[in-house]
């Protein structure tokens, strides 16, 4: 009795976002991509499956939830033999696997690394020797080890090869106004990377180009909380604003304006805002910090991508 099926990955990346923080930016950290179900496996065994592989991840010293970029790491499991083995006091069932799993980027549709396994396992049922299989994947196992590793560097590698390319997209994005865009191009490249610190420069100089583009649009905001005397907005407001942009000057001249009608409480909020302006150490912390979170936002915008893996 010879059987065998097959994993079809189809998966939105919406569905692979859940737990962005911007700690996640400039880290390797791969997504772990399961299908929502699958002929013979129940929805219990799926879940053993996809925990298995986020050990065998973290396991290696590398986050495996969350995406900043596009790395993923999927499955293709196949059953191709299931006996009955007759005799005794009860049948024993005989399965015959093997898993499959794939370090891929996505946008750019490269794998990185891949790796197979035979496994066998055994129960008074087929449901159960598969349940027998799942339950003998050892995450601790050399092999995936070094699977993992071998992604991270290849990973590395090919980002130390397009560090310029990288720099010249968001250039090009940045000329065209799609800010957006050049800085989660820019955010994607981990900083194990030995040109991450051009980077972060790049980004922030694209960053002050996004932030005089969007400034009449935050003048125009925090003018109208102020109108409206929702002054806690306001000084949301201004903290949007960069010390660099053509209008913080106009911004700080209004909101100085209102100083004698806030709470003691938003003083302080705005005297903290006025320190970090003066000290430049934080003033840079804060645009990268800024930096990161238009990264996370532009990705978890970008229209739902479908895509499917067959593997054979």
């Amino acid at each position: 009795m010879k059987k065998a099926f097959l994993f079809m990955i189809i998966c939105v990346l919406s569905q692979i976002i859940k737990a962005q923080t911007t700690s996640d930016i400039g880290k390797i950290v791969f997504s772990v991509i399961m299908p929502e179900n699958l002929e013979g496996l129940d929805a219990l065994q799926l879940s053993k499956l996809e925990t298995k592989i986020t050990q065998i991840v973290t396991n290696c010293g590398i986050g495996a939830s969350g995406v900043n970029n596009s790395f993923v790491i999927y499955p293709q499991f196949s059953i191709y033999e299931s006996n009955v083995l007759e005799g005794g006091m009860q049948n024993i069932t005989v399965v015959k696997s093997e898993l499959n799993l794939f370090i891929k980027q996505v946008d750019n549709n490269i794998i990185f690394s891949s790796i197979s396994k035979p496994i066998t396992g055994s129960g008074n049922s087929k449901f159960t020797a598969v349940t027998n299989v799942l339950s003998k994947i050892d995450v601790n196992d050399i092999e995936y080890k070094k699977f993992v590793e071998t992604g991270k560097i290849k990973i590395i590698k090919y980002f130390e090869n397009k560090c310029s390319d990288i720099i010249i997209k968001s250039e090009n994005l940045a000329k065209r106004q799609d800010y957006e865009q050049a800085l989660y191009v820019l955010m994607s490249v981990p900083e194990d990377v030995s040109c991450y610190a051009n980077i972060q420069e790049k980004s922030i100089e694209v960053f002050k180009a996004y932030q005089s583009h969007k400034c009449k649009v935050l003048l125009n905001e925090l003018n109208l909380n102020i109108a409206s005397k929702n002054y806690a907005q306001a000084l949301e407001n201004l903290s949007l604003i960069d010390p660099s942009s053509s209008c913080f000057k106009e911004a700080e001249k209004n909101i100085q304006k209102i100083e004698n009608k806030i709470d003691d409480q938003q003083k302080k909020h705005l005297a903290i805002q006025m320190l970090q302006h003066n000290d430049q150490i934080a003033l840079e912390k804060q645009r990268i910090d800024a930096v990161k979170e238009i990264a996370i936002s532009y990705y978890k915008n970008r229209p739902a991508v479908q895509y499917n893996y067959i593997i054979r």
